[in-house]
Formats: C-alpha cells, structure tokens, sequence
C-alpha cells in the first residue's frame, strides 16, 4: 500500500467529557486496523473501567502512575477499580511517569530543568494528551506488557478521563527516539476562535 487515509476526530476542549467518545473511536480504529491491544492511561480508575466495558475483547493495558505522585504513601488508582478491571482480563502497570520522577525531584530543589522535561513540554505543545501517550507507551514496554514491534492503540487525556487516541508502536524508555506514532485519530483541538465556535 503506497498510501494510507485516516479521518481525524478533533474536540472542542480537552477533558474528561470526551472520553466515551474516544473509546468509542478507539474500537472503530481497532477493528478498522486489526489491532488487539490497548494502552488506557488512568489515574483514578475512572477510564480504565470505561475501557473495559467498551473496548471488549481487546487486550487492555491499564497504566497508572506510582503512589507517591499527589502526595507521600497516597496511590490515587482506586482499588476497588483496579479489581473490577483486573476481573475483566486487563492487566495494570503502576509505574514511574517517565518524563519524571527524580528529574522533578532536582528540578523542585535545585530550581533547574532536565531534558525529560524539555520534551514533555514539546509534546504537550499537541496537548497533554499527547505527551500521556508517549509517556503510557514507554511504561508499558518498560514493564514488559507490550512489544514494541507491533503497533497498538495507545488512549490519553487532560488530567482526568480520555480525549486523544492514537496508534503507536512503542519502544522502551530508553530508546525513546525509536517509538512511532503511527495514527492521531481524535484530539483536543487548539484553542482558537476559527476553530472553536
């Protein structure tokens, strides 16, 4: 195939009122593709639940991020939640944000930046979305719960609930510069008047 067409869904704002929509596109991209495995960022649990009612017969890849985040001894990922999606077949990595941890323990001391840093914030230039994808695709291969030879579709948001999806090949965190976005198929759009009226 010399080419590949692909529509593009965009949201009028970020957040968590996009997200049935975007699982909802997501098993429209799975099913257009053949793809079988989801990566779901969720921190409290609430878009790993919507996955696995939606996204049924898929293999589901929860990624949460490490207790710790908001507050010490504190895992904001809802237990309750985690054994409902566990029940459901999907697995859960509870991981370190790659774009942080220690570099944001140098970076609140010694009031500097690292480079992890730097290319969040490049990212987060398409959304905070899309530099959750990135970051949930790197987790998940670190964690051995993904190859990173095959493309998988890879579902992200802004702060709570999902509204960028994606297809992505992924690489392990350090090899960053192989990961692939193969697809965007819905995002936030850019906050400005000629396209939000």
């Amino acid at each position: 195939m010399s080419e590949y067409q692909s529509s593009i869904t965009y949201f009028k704002k970020p957040g968590k009122e996009n997200s049935e929509k975007v699982m909802e596109l997501s098993l429209k991209k799975a099913q257009e593709l053949c793809l079988t495995t989801a990566l779901v960022a969720s921190t409290t649990g609430y878009t790993a639940k919507l996955a696995v009612d939606v996204l049924m017969g898929m293999d589901i890849v929860v990624v949460t991020h490490a207790a710790g985040y908001k507050e010490p001894d504190f895992q904001e990922f809802d237990s309750e939640v985690k054994a409902y999606v566990e029940s459901k077949g999907a697995q859960v990595v509870t991981a370190q944000h790659t774009f942080s941890g220690v570099n944001r323990a140098i970076r609140d001391s010694f009031n500097g930046f690292q480079a992890e840093e730097v290319v969040a914030n490049v990212l987060r230039l398409f959304g905070q979305g899309m530099k959750v994808v990135f970051e949930i695709a790197m987790m998940a291969a670190d964690a051995g719960k993904v190859s990173c030879k095959e493309p998988v579709l890879v579902i992200g948001g802004t702060h709570r609930g999902a509204d960028l999806g994606a297809v992505v090949i992924p690489t392990n965190s350090s090899r960053f510069f192989d990961l692939k976005i193969v697809d965007v198929y819905c995002m936030p759009s850019i906050k400005h008047p000629l396209v939000n009226k």
